[in-house]
């Protein structure tokens, strides 16, 4: 059930007084050809003072924790605005293409980083002032900023992106292995089949925790910039060469890719029986609850190279239906601000998209952060054009044919590509259009 809670720091004579702020027309539809100059500029990036924006917002976030502690600090700091939170999970965007025509739809909402250019395409979001944008672009990951901007044009930026890395039992190995080769090296003289003992467990027909072994040999999904659906390019050589890297690993972990599944891997880590696994900073809960002396690290390199693994995280966007969007934007600063920041991370646990997370107080000192965070250089946001949800199930096919070998790996890339290409073809697109 949707949950509401307001929080009113201002009288009603105050909210009179401020009345609605400035307005903009609601609905925007041509929203994607819209200039940058269309959203109001409201100087609260430099120096702007708080006391001179008021106003009325709804906002849609998620979890309550940070929910809560965010508006009370921003409230605190902006005494003028009132601020109403909906506590709504991943499918803001699908709900204010319903609310927001009906005029109930936020003014500030958070959504997964892949339903960007569904917002976009439905003309959802307003474009961020240009002031805010460079500001951004100093202190946010390039990667992450980037799965915002649509069209040379910033609509939307990251609050939080989270990727893989590599986990490893400080009582069972006395540092992560930095290459694969140190890794393999490693497994030859801890393993023990006979015994179930293996040095590495990872769930091998995950495709969002395989993607790095073929990005180490230079594979991009859907391109160098990951928009064309038409270079799925799964047949390609780069990628024969990196599934077979990754098939020569059943050497060390000798396994049906079934086998390798939640509990034989991340759960084996959490109950201390493994030195290493691949997962992200969401398994720390369990590993901590479990007690397991653990720490993190980036992905080992493969022949040299260091390994783009994918990502995901959650934007912050002012809506395009908002009557506020002077104080929308004030408020979408204050997130992205190491205040902000900070406030996230105490309620979630989870990094903000920050280029250099050690200016937010107490990140420094948590060392599985830390270790996920010097991977997060070297990521791949999940694309954000609808055809990636045409990819999992041919990709993961192609991951679980390699590593069993049911199928050569020409076989399984081959296998894959018409695969996907069928999918394809089912909502009217082809690979030649």
């Amino acid at each position: 059930m949707q949950k509401f809670f307001a929080l009113i720091l201002a009288s009603a004579l105050l909210l009179a007084a401020c009345g609605g702020g400035d307005t903009t027309q609601p609905g925007n539809t041509e929203n994607q050809n819209a200039p940058a100059s269309s959203a109001p500029a409201n100087n609260i990036s430099d120096g702007g003072d708080p006391a001179n924006i008021g106003g009325h917002l709804l906002v849609w976030l998620d979890p309550e924790p940070w929910a809560e502690s965010l508006i009370a600090a921003f409230t605190a700091k902006y005494p003028n605005i009132i601020v109403e939170v909906e506590l709504v999970g991943l499918d803001t965007a699908d709900k204010l293409a319903l609310d927001g025509p009906a005029g109930i739809g936020a003014d500030v909402f958070v959504m997964p980083h892949n339903s960007s250019v569904a917002a976009y395409t439905d003309g959802l979001m307003v474009p961020y002032p240009d002031e805010l944008r460079a500001k951004y672009e100093d202190i946010l990951l390039e990667t992450a900023l980037n799965t915002g901007i649509i069209n040379g044009t910033l609509y939307a930026a990251p609050v939080q992106f989270e990727n893989i890395g590599l986990f490893y039992n400080k009582d069972l190995i006395d540092a992560p292995p930095r290459t694969f080769e140190e890794l393999i090296q490693f497994a030859h003289s801890y393993n023990d089949a006979s015994a179930n003992k293996y040095a590495l467990r990872w769930q091998v027909a995950n495709t969002f925790y395989n993607y790095f072994f073929l990005t180490a040999f230079g594979y991009s999904i859907f391109g160098p910039d990951m928009d064309d659906y038409r270079q799925f390019g799964v047949d390609h050589q780069n990628v024969t060469e990196g599934l077979t890297f990754f098939r020569n690993l059943r050497e060390i972990y000798p396994v049906s890719a079934a086998d390798a599944d939640f509990d034989a891997t991340e759960g084996a880590f959490a109950r201390g029986e493994v030195p290493l696994t691949i997962t992200g900073l969401w398994s720390t809960a369990l590993f901590k609850e479990s007690g397991v002396n653990f720490g993190t690290a980036k992905i080992p390199t493969i022949n040299g190279v260091q390994p783009r693994t994918f990502s995901g995280g959650k934007l912050v966007a002012v809506s395009s239906y908002s009557q506020n969007i002077p104080a929308a934007f004030a408020l979408v600063d204050f997130m992205l601000s190491e205040e902000g920041a900070k406030i996230y991370y105490d309620t979630t646990g989870s990094p903000p998209a920050y280029r250099d997370m050690s200016v937010i107080p107490g990140i420094s000192d948590d060392e599985h952060l830390m270790g996920l965070a010097e991977q997060s250089p070297f990521t791949d946001p999940t694309p954000t054009i609808s055809e990636i949800n045409l990819t999992w199930e041919p990709m993961n096919t192609l991951y679980t044919f390699a590593w069993d070998g049911t199928l050569t790996i020409e076989e399984a890339q081959t296998f894959a590509m018409e695969s996907y290409e069928a999918l394809l073809q089912a909502t009217g697109k082809s690979l030649t259009d």
